[in-house]
């Protein structure tokens, strides 16, 4: 009976202590010049404990740490695969301690409470114009796309702007690193008298379709349907419609352009005037630099992503594609550790239909079509898209014909944030969606070109 008893005891005691560390802590981990947001999510299951953290500015959510334990109010966490090791110390309500990850430490005191960014530019609602979700049919692909679409308040024909996003599986806010500038731009456009459009990529939240096999070419006929919906409602002016692209969104405006005579004006966002591989490889130099490598380390690794690119630029059949970059990576003495299987998977990475499109896209052959009104503007910080060579590829074709205008923003990321380093991880730590002087210049461009 009273072992019985002590049991019970040691249960009770248990769980009242686990009951301090449950729930969602969050924190920064203080990195030198910089500040890593860390939120660690506590659990008892079947009287033990479990958790996972996430790491917002990373993207990366619910990655489990296999070792937890709390003992003398001390909390340590160990994740052996990541190298990762926490020990704090619970004291009125905050967890002070040391973040460890191979041989650096740095601090990282937890507090209790749910994880909130600091976004100041989002929209809260209820907004002050019409806000309705939509849902749209591209015929020619047999797929349904949902998006949201927002009307100035009054009656009458507005103008009106498709929004399409960069690269990987965006949803019609085109979220990133906690940041939504599809939201903040739908949000400005439309209290200024544009209608908005905006949608979720094809296969991703609530549009059908399939998001890996699809290409630009595919995103530009979704855009196209976009485009096709506008003009029936009643409330849209059809002769006033255009497209915003931000990166590989501008490419896709570039193909409707260059097709649709009747497309009023487009707004390339940080879009490529250059062609997919100098991109790729123009990123590859400005990473290498932040990495630290030699001179002579950032050459290999060039030559070598150039050698794997005019393979892909050379072949229009992916499987043919693979093959090559099979045998060029059993040749090449970096890759004589990797096994078959590694080499196999690593070509297939790169044999895709987006790749081979992204890499052969020449945006010559569109910007030379185009004969609506343009703006395009980017950001000095850019290490994406850069500036410099991709503003002047927009102006060669497009410079002549006298419909556009250029503007460059100094300090401004790829996302047009204020930037320090341009470099992606820095998006997340910044507070800024968009700096207000981008909104304020677009959106006087459109008024002096398309609204009146």
């Amino acid at each position: 009976m009273m072992k019985n008893i002590i049991l019970i005891f040691s249960l009770l005691l248990s769980t009242s202590l686990f009951a301090q560390i449950e729930g969602t802590w969050n924190g920064n981990i203080e990195i030198p010049m910089n500040k890593l947001p860390f939120v660690l999510h506590i659990s008892n299951k079947n009287n033990g404990l479990k958790a996972t953290f996430d790491s917002p500015n990373q993207g990366g959510f619910g990655l489990e740490i296999p070792e937890i334990r709390f003992e003398d109010n001390t909390l340590y966490l160990k994740h052996p695969q990541m190298m990762m090791n926490y020990e704090g110390k619970l004291e009125n309500d905050v967890i002070n301690g040391t973040f460890t990850q191979g041989s650096q430490s740095f601090t990282l005191n937890l507090t209790k409470g749910k994880f909130k960014r600091n976004r100041p530019q989002e929209p809260q609602s209820p907004f002050d114009y019409h806000s309705e979700d939509i849902t749209f049919e591209n015929k020619e692909d047999g797929i349904n796309l949902a998006g949201t679409l927002t009307l100035p308040k009054g009656n009458g024909k507005f103008p009106a702007v498709v929004l399409v996003s960069g690269s990987g599986p965006q949803d019609r806010n085109e979220e990133i690193r906690g940041h939504k500038p599809f939201l903040v731009l739908s949000d400005y456009f439309t209290t200024h008298g544009y209608a908005v459009l905006r949608y979720d990529k094809r296969g991703i939240a609530e549009s059908g379709g399939n998001y890996s096999l699809a290409t630009v070419f595919d995103f530009a006929n979704d855009t196209k349907a976009a485009i096709e919906y506008l003009k029936n409602r009643k409330e849209i002016d059809s002769k006033k419609i255009g497209v915003l692209g931000h990166s590989e969104g501008g490419q896709v405006a570039q193909i409707i352009a260059s097709e649709d005579k009747s497309l009023n004006f487009i707004i390339l966002m940080a879009a490529p005037g250059t062609t997919g591989d100098e991109i790729l490889l123009y990123q590859t130099k400005i990473l290498a630099e932040a990495s630290n490598l030699s001179q002579s380390e950032t050459k290999e690794i060039l030559d070598e992503n150039q050698s794997i690119y005019e393979i892909i630029k050379r072949n229009n059949d992916i499987e043919k594609i693979k093959l090559e970059l099979i045998s060029y990576f059993k040749s090449n003495p970096n890759y004589s550790t990797l096994s078959d299987e590694q080499i196999n998977e690593k070509s297939a990475s790169l044999s895709t239909n987006w790749m081979k499109e992204f890499i052969q896209f020449n945006p010559q052959n569109y910007l030379a079509k185009i004969d609506c009104n343009v703006l395009a503007i980017n950001g000095t910080k850019d290490i994406q898209v850069p500036s410099v060579e991709n503003l002047a590829g927009i102006t060669k074709e497009l410079g002549v014909k006298g419909n556009l205008d250029i503007i460059s923003y100094d300090g401004l990321n790829h996302m047009f944030q204020p930037a320090q380093t341009g470099l992606p991880d820095e998006y997340g730590t910044i507070e800024t969606t968009i700096e207000p002087k981008v909104l304020e210049d677009i959106v006087k461009w459109l008024n002096e070109k398309v609204k009146y």
